[in-house]
């Protein structure tokens, strides 16, 4: 088993009222039988890191332990999968919730000392924007993967606690293959796994590596491939190793907007940055380069991050319990009562709600056998300014990071830069045949 990354560190997790986070540690300090106390991880999950596993440390009084992805608005007081665009998998019943309160029998039940885990499989036969979600059981798959539509944003790790004494570690992060897929190596190193968009490129061996399959007569004959995933805080640096320079040695490396041009190298156009081997020049949202650094040739490695901004507190707008709730930061506990609607919205400034759009509530009541379940509504976000609630203000100005590049692990020099709608994704190009590059995704320096 693969070194397991941590997810959760530097804040990027949020939590309910009824749950802590201390350390690897989550635990359920809910008093009430019907609260539910959720961790949820702000990393999506990726082709590159695709599992998680948490260890139960203590089953508490009634082992409602669940995990499983959420979208990105996933309330934090409903367990994995009891809402729409969630899955989980509870360890007291051994039950698979989907968007639903009801659950099917899928899987033994878990106790201390059990490991639960939960991945997604990114599929290209499956479909554009399906996943394949499996669980494990001490390592060991549990029944068969379930196909999931993927949220706009993203599949969001959640750990749900519902009775005291609950506490559970989270293990980490790493990547695996489900066994219960039907050849699932014939799709494990589809370019589609890795890659969101390309144009003029061959994929070769592991779709990691790319070669130029253009005739190069002009400057918009670019072989170019963008990622299947943004940068985030964990997922903040790739590579590319220069395996041939091809005749001009016209490679670049850097990030874009989703609807960056394919025609375009590297920072050519706006939404993009890019360095580029040849002249060693940064080009930022325009076709002319400036000075920035060392020319780059066979054998070189070159390298492009994001610097995001710490912050152990972050702004935060609350209101009154059944009111709205929004949050500019991580590392929030939700104030919502019990005894009101669930009304609160999570508001992150690269992924904010806007209005008109919907999120999830549930009416609860008690089953005979005291699970819940619900009708489900769909509410519509209000305006600013309505019922107390304030939103942060419309502004033209754009959202800035801090964008670095570096030539054999060797910094090279770094560019502030203006954050595109829905984030920077990593992106790679080539400009004249013979070229060929390596591309690492997840490589541990940077």
């Amino acid at each position: 088993m693969d070194s397991a990354v941590k997810l959760h560190t530097q804040g990027r997790y949020i939590c309910g009222k009824n749950a802590e986070v201390e350390s690897d540690t989550f635990k359920f300090i809910g008093n009430a039988r019907r609260s539910v106390g959720v961790v949820k991880i702000l990393e999506p999950v990726t082709p590159m890191l695709n599992y998680f596993e948490i260890k139960i440390v203590d089953k508490g009084n009634r082992t409602t332990i669940g995990l499983g992805f959420g979208e990105y608005k996933y309330p934090l007081d409903r367990m994995p999968g009891w809402n729409r665009n969630g899955i989980g998998y509870h360890a007291d019943d051994g039950r698979l919730f989907h968007q639903d309160g009801f659950g099917r029998a899928f899987g033994p039940v878990c106790t201390t000392g059990d490991r639960m885990g939960c991945g997604a499989e990114f599929d290209p036969d499956l479909g554009t924007g399906y996943v394949n979600i499996f669980f494990t059981k001490n390592g060991v798959q549990v029944g068969q993967p379930v196909k999931m539509k993927r949220p706009i944003y993203g599949l969001y790790p959640l750990i749900g606690l519902h009775s005291e004494g609950e506490i559970v570690n989270y293990l980490g992060h790493w990547r695996m293959v489900p066994h219960l897929v039907s050849e699932p190596m014939e799709t494990e190193n589809s370019p589609s796994v890795y890659w969101l968009r390309s144009n003029g490129i061959r994929f070769v061996e592991d779709s990691l590596t790319l070669e130029y399959d253009g005739e190069g007569l002009d400057k918009q004959d670019v072989g170019i491939a963008q990622a299947n995933f943004r940068l985030t805080p964990s997922y903040h640096y790739f590579e590319l190793e220069i395996l041939d320079a091809g005749k001009e040695g016209w490679i670049a490396i850097g990030l874009a907007k989703t609807t960056y041009s394919l025609m375009k190298h590297p920072g050519w156009s706006a939404g993009g940055v890019g360095y580029h081997a040849d002249n060693g020049h940064i080009y930022k949202e325009k076709g002319q380069g400036d000075p920035f650094g060392p020319t780059c040739t066979k054998g070189d490695i070159m390298g492009c991050g994001i610097r995001f901004p710490n912050s152990s507190d972050g702004d935060k707008v609350t209101s009154s319990p059944g009111e709205a709730t929004i949050i500019s930061d991580i590392n929030y506990v939700c104030n919502s009562s019990d005894d009101e609607d669930h009304n609160d919205l999570q508001y992150d400034p690269f992924f904010g709600y806007e209005e008109g759009d919907y999120y999830d509530d549930y009416d609860d009541y008690d089953s005979d056998n005291e699970d819940l379940f619900g009708r489900y509504l769909r509410r519509s976000i209000v305006p600013q300014g309505k019922f107390g609630l304030e939103r942060p203000p419309k502004s033209s100005e754009s959202h800035t990071c801090t964008v670095y590049f570096t030539k054999n692990g060797e910094l090279v020099g770094e560019s502030e830069c203006n954050v595109p709608s829905g984030g920077f994704y990593p992106i790679v190009a080539m400009l004249s045949p013979g070229e060929k590059i390596r591309v690492n995704l997840n490589p541990l320096t940077g």
